[in-house]
């Protein structure tokens, strides 16, 4: 069997499991008696003398009790019936034969005695029948073929027909295959009868078993947990003999509902039982509407038994409301399945052909997919869960005609192997990009742990904010990695942020107990001009220093500052000092107030500069008037008041510059 054979999913022919179950599924009288048992068609060679003509009886009689089945069975649903439906697989046979027959059409005899001798020692003896027919009719074919060219030359070099005897090795090494198959098959069908009826001792315990359970002195709760675990080994116990298990199957059920109705003392624990059933019958209602949607109708049908053997086995019965509901439902299901499946085998063989052209049209789209290109930008999981779509969905379409599945399954191997070496190779690639980003990364972690404890968060901010912009761009590794990476770095920054805000609290409350101190000294010195005695320079200039002294102060309350220092100009008037003498203090004072701030000096200076600047650009105006009156006209009112503008701007100028150097001084220290 080919690599295509086993993911077509092939329906198996009379596989143990699917034997014994068969044999368990109890059937009503009339079926019993109507159904037909098909004969086994003889796998005897074209001389039967050589070989024994009949079978064993206990054979004859085991393949009556396994593989004859009837198209529809009736098994009792919730506590009295259910349905269940099955076909008879002579007709997966009878098409399997067909199908072989060609196969072995034409093969030399020693050819199709290799082929059997194979077959017999590698493949289950249960699942041969279909084989060893096609083979057994090529084979008499050929045979007979043989036996007649023999004859004619026998009569043509003067012999006797009636003397003619046909008896060559090759055929009794056949018929000796033959007797070991069907010895074979004996012993195997022997097996079987004996671990069905191991079954059925089994569950004729069980059904004592429950029956006892009926009207116990004990806990109800402990009663039905007894009756769980027996409904469990119920389940696990093998399949008992054709024969026996209808009555089996009635006789289980009618203790089943005799036991349900003993739990009518405990409602609760009842009705509990019943929903269960009930949603768990759902479900089976739900999976089996799903296998008519199923390409290969084969692996459905197969579904569609375990399905059938759940609900019979593993569930009990629904309340009286819902259980010829969700049986119909269930059968209605069952139907579809079973029409499907008998025009597949109807028509298999334009199936067969439907099948190929469908799979010829996945492996199109896969070999679209393969054409296009893999880098590192590609999205590799895309691809591949696309890829991994399109081959379930070339499994589950069936199989296609016999001569062309090597073929297919060869196309497919060779799409499949090119995809996964174009994959792998995208991956070795994205392995050593992967590799170099988290060398990025783990550099980026070391800066942040430098940097996570610096107190100066006016310069170490952006530092940190400019490592986060790169932590973005630093490319992708595998998720594993930056799953671990980014929590070491998100750590980290963390950290850091928590310090700086905490730190910024304490801040933000001494900067409050600095502003109420400066609006205590504020208050005083409003008391101390409003007094009748005259403020002494030596008290006014130590208030501004206590103020200077005082610190930061919240920044959306420093007009407090400008409150104090006109009211200080306000006292040193009152003392009687001039106005450049006032000036000058003011701005002392103003550079004692900013002396700790490089920002509000650096601000300073920048305001120095443009005022600097925009005095010098006045002067050079004037003196460029100046040039259009020429020499000697000094007295001229209007050349007079330039001179004059000149001069005021000059003064200004010069002041202007002392205040650059005051503040330059103070910023060197």
């Amino acid at each position: 069997m080919t690599m295509l054979d086993k993911t077509d999913n092939d329906l198996p022919k009379a596989k143990d499991e699917n034997v014994s179950y068969e044999a368990s599924i109890p059937i009503t009288k009339k079926e019993d008696e109507t159904a037909e048992i098909p004969t086994e068609p003889s796998v005897e060679a074209v001389t039967g003398k050589q070989a024994k003509k009949d079978e064993p009886k206990t054979e004859k009689q085991q393949e009556q009790v396994v593989e004859a089945t009837v198209e529809s069975t009736k098994a009792v649903a919730d506590a009295d019936k259910t349905k269940q439906a099955d076909e008879s697989s002579d007709e997966d046979i009878a098409v399997e034969t067909q199908s072989k027959e060609q196969k072995f059409e034409g093969m030399d005899p020693k050819e199709i005695l290799a082929y059997f001798s194979e077959a017999l020692g590698s493949k289950p003896i249960q699942s041969l029948k279909g084989t060893v027919d096609a083979l057994s009719k090529a084979f008499e074919k050929e045979m007979a073929t043989l036996k007649g060219s023999q004859r004619q030359a026998f009569i043509e070099e003067g012999g006797n027909p009636n003397a003619f005897y046909f008896n060559p090795p090759i055929l009794k090494d056949f018929n000796k295959l033959v007797r070991r198959y069907k010895s074979d098959r004996v012993t195997y069908y022997r097996s079987v009868e004996e671990k069905q009826q191991k079954s059925l001792e089994q569950r004729l315990a069980l059904i004592t078993e429950l029956k006892g359970l009926i009207n116990i002195n004990q806990d109800i709760n402990a009663t039905y947990k007894q009756f769980k675990d027996l409904q469990r080994r119920w389940k696990e116990t093998g399949q008992v003999p054709r024969m026996e298990a209808n009555n089996v199957w009635k006789t289980y059920h009618h203790h089943v509902g005799h036991f349900y109705d003993f739990l009518h003392l405990n409602r609760e624990l009842r009705e509990l039982d019943f929903k269960f059933n009930l949603e768990q019958k759902l479900k089976i209602c739900e999976q089996a509407e799903a296998l008519a949607s199923m390409e290969d109708i084969l692996k459905a049908f197969r579904h569609l038994q375990t399905l059938h053997k759940k609900w019979k086995d593993e569930l009990g019965p629904v309340d009286k409301e819902h259980s010829e509901e969700v049986w119909q439902r269930f059968s209605d299901a069952t139907k579809i399945v079973h029409e499907k499946r008998r025009y597949f085998i109807k028509n298999q063989e334009e199936i067969f052909e439907e099948n190929l052209v469908k799979k010829r049209a996945i492996l199109s789209q896969m070999e679209e997919l393969l054409a296009k290109e893999f880098n590192t930008k590609t999205n590799i999981n895309n691809f591949s869960k696309t890829y991994d779509g399109l081959r379930e969905a070339f499994f589950a379409i069936g199989k296609v005609p016999e001569k062309k599945r090597n073929a297919l399954w060869s196309a497919f191997k060779k799409i499949s192997n090119q995809f996964s070496k174009k994959r792998n190779r995208l991956y070795k690639s994205l392995k050593k990009e992967y590799a170099v980003n988290v060398t990025k990364r783990k550099a980026l972690i070391e800066e942040a742990e430098i940097l996570k404890d610096q107190t100066n968060h006016k310069e170490t901010t952006p530092k940190i904010i400019a490592l986060q912009k790169e932590w973005k761009v630093a490319g992708p590794v595998r998720k594993e990695d930056f799953i671990k990476l980014n929590e070491q770095f998100r750590a980290l920054c963390n950290a850091y942020f928590e310090k700086k805000d905490a730190n910024r609290n304490q801040q933000n409350e001494k900067q409050k107990a600095n502003l109420q101190e400066k609006i205590t000294l504020l208050t005083s010195l409003k008391e101390l001009i409003s007094s009748d005695d005259k403020p002494i320079e030596k008290d006014i200039d130590n208030m501004i220093s206590q103020w200077n002294a005082i610190g930061f102060i919240p920044r959306n309350k420093m007009g407090v500052n400008q409150d104090f220092f006109t009211l200080v100009d306000k006292a040193y008037k009152t003392i009687g000092l001039s106005s450049s003498d006032i000036t000058q203090k003011s701005y002392q004072n103003k550079l004692d107030n900013i002396k700790e701030n490089d920002d509000s000096i650096r601000k300073e200076v920048q305001s120095l500069n443009r005022r600097i600047g925009e005095i010098k650009q006045e002067i050079i105006q004037l003196e460029t008037n100046l040039q259009f009156f020429g020499k000697n006209q000094d007295k001229i009112p209007v050349v007079i008041k330039v001179h004059e503008d000149i001069a005021k701007y000059q003064k200004r100028l010069n002041g202007l510059e002392e205040k650059k150097r005051l503040v330059k001084s103070l910023k060197k220290t």
